[in-house]
């Protein structure tokens, strides 16, 4: 502009007329501006992207492993375990060129505003009132919508100001294969499936009791082996810890997260952190190691020490540091330990690099509940503890391992989170395993007496009558019902034990469980209805007279009298088909135990459907127990069942009416 008139100046413009971006003051912030802060931003898909060590440059990649590139990692210049068949980007939001400012927006950008659930109106659902475009572009806000990471304390009235993975994602639409979606999606985040696997490393301990030189601390590092400080180091990358986090709603649902621990000298009351020039002044003296550290912490006796050597891992070494730190005028010191988790929301992955194994989670080594190494060793032997502040449900418990490490143990699953396949009671297995070892074993000496005791009589021929005992749809309902509860039996085995079946899909069973559950109820409905209609129902219902004389009568026969060959105590008839011992055993099945099979089974299958009443009675840690003693009861009677059918004229008789519906029957 000159005077009172502007002057076209071309080389402002690009060829098409447009003002190129260097032109114009006020822009968008790129990812490489948020990456000089926040971690390691990789734009560019023709370079090789190269980082090396757990070095503090990127803190956010090295305190979590997470590197922002739409690069495929085989086509990186790092030193990745199995490169070559890592086809995948590091982050699938970054191959699809969203950027930074894409999610984390200035919080009075008018496009992407929205209103805090606690200062608006409960009538309002959409306020049209909007900070003006100019007003925004004069004033854009250096705060921007983030989410709620563990790590951060800074500004916490910004936490959940960002879209969630929800509000861009149809997860119904993507994950019609996953059963009971939506019990998922209550208990995990969208990061524990799609952030399974960490592939650069990431800090593992930052140990400030000692000091390597430069004035640095003890650092180990996760995820990598070998020099970390060269391109020759392997990166195998870890697993994140899944921890109960909270979400937009306040609700606690497992999330990825790395963790970090912290070594470090306090002393007086409360404790303060010793400052670095005192640990400085402790450890050195005229510009070098003091003699009296290198006498307690040169292990080979070379007179030089290594990183190895720099860790406090005997009293000497303890007293002597705390002795000098003591001669500076420090009251009490000590060394204490903190463990910092870091939220791990980036690095996310495809559908095809997402975890879909059923049994990571369903199984004995449960991602759910997958420790986390804390460090390798621990200056003074003390066991560090969790920072405050961090809203994580850090209730798992940090313990050491035979060879001195240190782990942290979720206990996510045993606070009221039921996997099926993973959570189990061994007492209750063992219970229902033994109690259908002993009906196995009863039948098999049982039947090995009817054996040795009929070999000593000579045969004969009892003269038998063909009686049509069982109508055809009572042989339909009868062999629908055994086949139905056999599979539930297998399907329920393999869904309670999935280790011991990997050769089978854990999704099928479920499907399939379920099915055969839908076909048993309508099954037992029908069957109910056909039996009030006919009156056949009264063969189920022992009559109270005599009943306990009858039941003696038949108790005795199976102890005695059927070694003997003696007749059954009771005429089988059309009329009256179940002795007495049938009677109440039947009665007690189909009207007490299959019943509550049924309505345990319903309840947990309904849970996402009616969590309320699910939860009213206990939730899956009440329900699914009781659900698999039951089933333990159903096994130990079918073996039952099976051998009493060998107790009619012949072995097979019994078996054979079920088939054909004739019997034949002592005249």
């Amino acid at each position: 502009m000159s005077g009172n008139s502007y002057i076209w100046n071309e080389s402002l413009f690009d060829e098409n007329m447009e003002i190129l971006p260097e032109a114009i003051l006020i822009q968008d912030p790129t990812n490489n501006n948020c990456g000089a802060c926040h971690g390691l931003v990789h734009d560019n898909v023709e370079d090789p992207l190269v980082t090396l060590g757990c070095t503090p440059e990127r803190w956010s990649t090295i305190t979590t492993g997470q590197i922002i590139s739409p690069q495929k990692m085989s086509d990186s210049g790092m030193n990745l375990a199995n490169k070559e068949s890592l086809n995948r980007s590091w982050d699938v939001h970054a191959e699809r060129l969203l950027n930074c400012v894409d999610c984390h927006y200035s919080i009075n950008n008018p496009l992407y505003y929205q209103e805090s659930e606690t200062s608006k109106p409960d009538h309002l659902v959409f306020d049209p009132r909007r900070v003006e475009i100019g007003e925004y572009l004069e004033k854009p806000l250096h705060q921007f919508a983030r989410g709620n990471s563990a790590q951060s304390y800074v500004a916490p009235e910004l936490n959940d100001t960002m879209r969630t993975c929800e509000s861009c994602h149809n997860a119904d639409s993507t994950h019609d294969w996953l059963p009971y979606l939506e019990s998922h999606l209550d208990v995990l985040s969208c990061e524990s499936c799609h952030i399974p696997q960490m592939y650069s490393s990431g800090n593992q301990v930052h140990d400030w009791t000692v000091l390597l030189p430069g004035d640095l601390p003890r650092r180990e590092c996760r995820g990598s082996e070998g020099d970390v400080s060269t391109m020759g180091s392997l990166l195998v990358g870890f697993e994140p810890v899944l921890i109960p986090s909270p979400d937009i709603d306040g609700n606690l649902r497992l999330a990825p997260h790395n963790m970090i621990t912290t070594w470090f000298w306090v002393y007086g009351d409360p404790p303060r952190p010793v400052i670095l020039a005192d640990l400085q002044a402790a450890y050195h003296e005229n510009g070098d190691y003091h003699p009296g550290i290198i006498l307690r912490f040169d292990e080979n006796k070379d007179g030089e020490l290594t990183a190895d050597e720099l860790v406090i891992n005997s009293q000497a070494k303890e007293d002597f540091v705390r002795d000098r730190l003591v001669l500076l005028g420090l009251s009490n010191p000590r060394i204490t330990g903190e463990i910092q988790p870091y939220s791990i929301n980036h690095d996310v992955a495809s559908a095809d690099w997402a975890l879909d194994d059923c049994t990571a989670c369903h199984g004995d080594d449960s991602r759910i509940t997958q420790p986390i190494k804390l460090a390798a060793t621990s200056p003074g032997g003390i066991l560090p503890s969790f920072v405050s502040g961090t809203e994580r449900n850090l209730d798992g418990e940090i313990k050491f391992s035979e060879d001195g490490e240190i782990y942290y143990y979720p206990a996510a699953a045993a606070k009221s989170l039921y996997v099926f396949g993973h959570n189990r009671h061994a007492w209750l297995d063992w219970i229902g395993l033994g109690l259908c070892a002993a009906v196995f074993l009863g039948v098999v000496a049982h039947g090995g007496l009817r054996i040795y005791y009929s070999s000593k009589k000579p045969a004969s021929e009892k003269p038998t009558k063909k009686v049509y005992m069982y109508g055809t749809y009572e042989r339909m309902w009868h062999w629908l019902q055994t086949s139905a509860i056999v599979i539930l039996l297998l399907t329920g085995f393999i869904i309670h034990r999935p280790d011991s079946f990997a050769f089978m899909n854990f999704r099928n069973m479920v499907l399939v469980h379920n099915i055969i559950a839908g076909i048993l109820a309508i099954n037992a409905f029908l069957s109910f209805f056909y039996h009030i209609a006919t009156g056949e129902i009264q063969q189920y219902i022992p009559r109270p007279r005599g009943f306990f004389d009858r039941t003696f009568v038949q108790i005795k026969y199976y102890l005695l009298g059927i070694f003997k060959g003696e007749r059954h105590p009771f005429e089988k008839t059309t009329d009256k088909k179940l002795n007495p011992l049938q009677q109440i055993t039947y009665f007690g099945l189909l009207n007490v135990l299959l019943p509550l099979q049924g309505i345990t089974g319903a309840l947990m299958w309904g849970l996402q459907r009616w969590p309320d009443l699910a939860r009213s009675l206990g939730g899956l840690p009440i329900l699914a127990p009781f659900h698999t003693i039951i089933a333990w009861l159903f096994g130990a009677f079918l073996i039952l069942h099976v051998y009493l059918t060998t107790t009619g004229h012949t072995a097979f008789s019994s078996m054979e009416a079920m088939i054909t519906g004739w019997e034949d029957i002592e005249s």
